[in-house]
């Protein structure tokens, strides 16, 4: 069997589609699975082994006629037995129908284009949540329970050679790095600078860290502006570059690291998907029991229920809080934050320092 699962979105999204891909292998052992994703972020998937080719499709691709004709008739050539499309807009919607493929498999989001698959699945209400992702496999009587996990996976070298860049940029092992993405491709899912340099300067203090600012394209001068509010003081690098589009080179970099701390965005789930722990500020119009994908010691975010309390957030209309999202963003303020952050530091500091200490005495449990 030949399978196609499409998700053409943003880092995030293609990461949080992972577990899809890992279930129809469990489920079809001999099939092949290909995943479709956008040219940019198909180095993420690379070497997975639930993945047996990525196949991409690029903005000229997207752009120009002939490109896209072309595109599709390379998937038709591929004759796809089954098709699940995890998008469902006017341009996925056609790459599904132009397969041909026996069986398509799309979500049911109550627009016209969403008829024309042969099989729809209701469309959940947080639609981009992993668990939203993976009920479109209801429609394949996948037995549960359903694999959630998602890795990207680095060779050695990715990550020592990364580690030797952060040495060079005087990055030292033996003491904590956190990793902090304080901008955002969407301005709305950004808390507030000054909220963040106050929770960047006290946790740096507390543990002796070391803090890393990570941005991307066109991000680099709002992520300076931060950098210039942080007293000289602490140790903070802006500087260590990944390649202006290099996801691979940033996931060795997250690899590297103590911790991600910051908005919620692609960087965060590759700081999971590489086996980091994540600390996440959402934006007030998201909440952690929907998006924080594996909560519990190692993944803990804080929201505007947090910030408010259920009763409070409950009597609350959305499209008030859609229209006034900074006011309500700066109802989770530095303090509630590092009450949530500093035990989770103080657990992984601790871990750390235990771990170093078995290194030393040569034993990987000196309990």
């Amino acid at each position: 069997m030949r399978i196609l699962v499409i998700r053409l979105k943003h880092v995030g999204d293609c990461l949080l589609a992972l577990p899809v891909c890992s279930n129809l292998k469990q489920a079809f052992p001999g099939a092949t699975v290909d995943y479709l994703v956008l040219d940019h972020i198909a180095p993420l998937f690379r070497s997975h082994p639930d993945i047996d080719r990525v196949v991409t499709i690029s903005p000229a691709e997207r752009r120009h006629t002939r490109l896209y004709l072309k595109k599709l008739l390379e998937l038709r050539r591929r004759r796809y037995d089954l098709v699940l499309d995890l998008r469902t807009d006017s341009i996925t919607v056609l790459i599904t129908l132009f397969t041909d493929a026996r069986r398509q498999i799309g979500f049911d989001r109550g627009k016209w284009r969403s008829r024309l698959y042969k099989t729809r699945v209701p469309y959940p209400e947080a639609g981009g949540s992993l668990n939203a992702k993976l009920s479109i496999l209801k429609a394949l009587s996948i037995a549960k329970p359903l694999d959630t996990r998602f890795a990207v996976h680095l060779s050695h070298s990715e990550v020592e050679s990364m580690r030797g860049r952060m040495r060079g940029h005087g990055i030292e092992f033996s003491r904590p790095v956190f990793v902090f993405a304080t901008v955002g491709r969407v301005p709305s899912k950004t808390w507030p600078v000054e909220y963040f340099v106050e929770v960047i300067e006290n946790v740096l203090e507390r543990y002796a860290a070391q803090g890393i600012l990570i941005w991307g394209p066109g991000e680099e001068e709002r992520v300076r502006a931060v950098t210039a509010r942080i007293d000289r003081y602490f140790n903070v690098h802006a500087d260590i570059g990944t390649g202006s589009d290099d996801v691979r080179e940033l996931a060795a970099l997250l690899a590297n690291s103590t911790i991600f701390i910051g908005n919620d965005g692609g960087p965060r789930h590759i700081a999971e998907a590489v086996g980091k722990p994540t600390f996440t500020i959402f934006s007030p119009l998201m909440r952690k029991a929907a998006w924080l994908p594996h909560p519990g010691p190692r993944h803990r975010a804080v929201d505007l229920e947090d910030a408010l309390g259920a009763d409070q957030l409950q009597r609350l209309d959305r499209e008030e809080v859609a229209r006034r999202q900074e006011f309500y963003h700066r109802k989770v303020t530095p303090p509630l934050v590092l009450a949530r952050l500093i035990p989770m530091l103080d657990e992984l500091c601790a871990e750390s320092e235990t771990t170093a200490v078995g290194r030393r005495i040569g034993t990987d449990n000196p309990l």
